[in-house]
């Protein structure tokens, strides 16, 4: 008994991580709006009416996503903060440059979040925010790290303010080739902002709150 229950558990593990790696691929190609539940299912070996098994909406999917890159960008932030001297300049470097490395996740902070939370049942998304709570509990702890003078008031203010300006400033440096023209038509010296070197100056500055 105990052996088919592992098994029955492995079937459904195997099986998402093929639904989550089919939706992460057709993300790379395709605009949000027109991925579905059908065109995942072109891309696995389940069935459309299988796939309602494990996730009841493509948001679902993505929220698995979203998990996975959260804290895989935490790793990159630890692993990174391990290697220096803790100062403010490294600080805002380094979680500029880990943000940067991590395309898809600014992508579905900045564009796509209030769709995929409204769209997930309160128990897949109650599961969620578990499941990053470490990705808080780690940028709070480096915090104190590098600002032991800082209250735990003003850390979490500063980690709600981190992850908006986030969003904001993706959604200026990230820019379609029709609102670089436009830009352009207003501006002709308009050059697309780069994302880490933004997002390190402004948190440069948000930063002396925290001194």
């Amino acid at each position: 008994m105990k052996c088919q229950k592992v098994k029955k558990e492995s079937l459904v593990v195997n099986r998402q991580q093929e639904i989550i790696r089919a939706c992460e691929e057709l993300y790379e190609t395709m605009e949000y709006e027109d991925i579905s539940i059908k065109e995942i299912a072109k891309s696995t070996s389940i069935c459309r009416s299988n796939i309602y098994n494990y996730y009841q909406t493509k948001d679902e999917i993505f929220l698995d996503i979203l998990e996975r890159d959260y804290l895989s960008w935490m790793e990159d932030i630890k692993d990174r903060m391990a290697r220096e001297e803790p100062g403010r300049e490294s600080y805002c470097r380094n979680i500029a440059a880990t943000a940067a490395l991590h395309p898809r996740l600014l992508k579905l902070m900045s564009v796509h979040y209030i769709a995929i939370e409204k769209n997930c049942s309160l128990e897949k998304l109650t599961a969620f925010k578990h499941a990053i709570h470490p990705f808080q509990e780690t940028m709070e702890e480096i915090l104190r790290t590098y600002f032991p003078k800082a209250s735990r008031e003003k850390i979490q203010n500063f980690l709600f303010l981190l992850l908006s300006l986030i969003q904001g400033i993706y959604s200026m440096t990230s820019l379609c080739e029709k609102q670089v023209k436009a830009m352009q038509e207003v501006d002709p010296d308009y050059r697309m902002p780069d994302f880490a070197s933004a997002l390190y100056q402004a948190l440069y500055i948000l930063t002396s709150d925290l001194i």
